[in-house]
C-alpha cells in the first residue's frame, strides 16, 4: 500500500491573528512531537511572519504569495500526489480531495440559532457560501471543533457526521505569556478584582452590545472591553463606567483576565470560544452565553446568561455555585488535539 503524503496549507502564518490560526499554530507545534512515522510537509508562503522550525513535518517556503489557497498551494500538492490539509476553513479547488478544519457554519445559519445572519453583508455571506460548497466538493474528511459544530455542518451542508471528527481547541498556549500589567497604570482608577472584563470584536455574533447595554444598568460597576474596531458599534464616552482598550495583546488580556472580577463572553454563536477557557486558565469566573457551543465546552464551570437579556444581577449570579474549572482545564489541550489528528491522518 503506498503511503500517504500530506501537504498542510501554511497560509495562517502569513496572518497569526485570528483564533483559526492560533488553532492552526498550536496544534501543528504538538502534532510535530509525534507524527515521526507520516510523511507530512508544510507550504509556507513568502511573506510568513514566522517559519516553524519542526522536527518531523518537512517545511517547504514557497517564493510565491499570490492565488495561494487555490493556486499556488492547490498546483503544488497535485503536481506532487499530496493530500491536502487546511486548518483554516478553505479548501483548493486545484489540489486533490483531502481534509479541511471547519471552524463554523455561521454563515449558512438559520436565524433562530443566530438571529442576525440576516444582517450580514450579502456579498460577504455569498463568499462564505462558496467556500462552504468548495469544501462540500473537494473534501474526504472534515475537522471541526466541537459536536455543536459537528451537528450544524451535518444540518446545514449536508455532510454525513461519519466525515466530521471532532477535535477542540487548547489553552495551554496561555501559560507562556507573561502578563502586561501597564494597563493598570494607564487606568488608575481601574481596580483590581472590580471590574467586569469582555475580550471581543464588532462582528455581530460576538454581542459586545450586550456588555454596553449591561454597563448601562449596572452604572455603579465598572466594565472592561478590549478589542479591534468597536469604535464602529459604540461611542465610548457615553459609557463613564466603561473603559475601552482597544486592540489587547495576549499579555494585556491575560492581566485583564487575571485580575477580573469576572469575564464576560455573551456571544450568539461560538464554534468553540477560546477567550473565556483562556481567561479559566488565570483563575478568573467566566459568565458566558448559554447559546451555541459554550454549555458543551464550559458546562458546569461557568455561570450562563441569555445572550438576549443584559438585565441580569451579576453580583448575585457570580455567588451561584459553579463546578471545578479543572475538568474543563484538564479536557482540553493541544496535546490531546494533535493526538486526534495524528489518529485521522494515520487513517488513510
Amino acid at each position: 500500500m503506498k503511503k500517504v503524503k500530506y501537504l498542510i496549507d501554511g497560509r495562517f502564518l502569513s496572518s497569526m491573528s485570528s483564533g483559526v490560526d492560533r488553532y492552526a499554530y498550536q496544534i501543528l507545534n504538538e502534532l510535530d512531537k509525534i507524527c515521526s512515522g507520516l510523511d507530512i510537509s508544510i507550504l509556507v508562503p513568502a511573506d510568513a511572519k514566522e517559519v516553524p522550525d519542526y522536527r518531523n513535518i518537512k517545511v517547504i517556503i514557497s517564493q510565491k504569495t499570490k492565488y495561494w489557497t487555490q493556486v499556488v498551494f492547490g498546483s503544488f500538492a497535485r503536481l506532487h500526489g499530496m493530500t491536502p490539509v487546511n486548518l483554516c476553513n478553505e479548501v483548493s479547488m486545484t489540489a486533490p480531495k483531502g481534509i479541511v478544519c471547519l471552524h463554523d457554519v455561521c454563515y449558512a445559519e438559520t436565524a433562530d440559532v443566530f438571529p442576525y445572519v440576516d444582517e450580514i453583508p450579502a456579498q460577504e455571506r455569498e463568499w462564505f457560501l462558496r467556500v462552504y460548497r468548495r469544501i462540500k466538493k473537494k473534501t474526504k474528511k472534515i475537522i471541526t471543533v466541537s459536536e455543536f459544530s459537528k451537528q450544524r455542518i451535518e444540518k446545514l451542508l449536508g455532510i454525513p457526521a461519519e466525515k466530521i471528527t471532532v477535535i477542540g481547541n487548547g489553552w495551554q498556549h496561555f501559560k507562556e505569556v507573561k502578563e502586561d500589567e501597564s494597563v493598570f497604570i494607564q487606568n488608575p482608577h481601574l481596580a483590581k478584582g472590580e471590574y467586569f472584563y469582555t475580550l471581543t470584536s464588532a462582528n455581530k455574533n460576538k454581542n459586545a452590545e450586550w456588555v454596553l447595554r449591561a454597563a448601562r444598568l449596572n452604572p455603579d460597576r465598572q466594565f472592561v472591553i478590549s478589542g479591534k474596531g468597536l469604535e464602529g458599534i459604540a461611542d465610548f464616552k457615553e459609557y463613564p463606567n466603561v473603559i475601552y482598550t482597544g486592540f489587547a495583546s495576549d499579555r494585556t488580556a491575560k492581566a485583564l483576565m487575571k485580575h477580573c472580577k469576572a469575564f464576560l463572553f455573551p456571544s450568539y454563536y461560538e464554534g468553540f470560544g477560546i477567550p473565556p477557557l483562556e481567561a479559566l486558565s488565570t483563575g478568573a469566573q467566566i459568565i458566558v452565553s448559554e447559546r451555541a457551543s459554550l454549555p458543551e465546552i464550559f458546562g458546569n464551570a461557568a455561570h450562563y446568561i441569555n445572550p438576549d437579556n443584559p438585565n441580569v444581577d451579576l453580583e448575585k449570579l457570580l455567588k451561584e455555585n459553579v463546578g471545578n474549572p479543572e475538568s474543563v482545564l484538564t479536557g482540553y489541550s493541544w496535546k490531546n488535539a494533535a493526538e486526534k489528528l495524528l489518529l485521522l491522518l494515520e487513517e488513510e
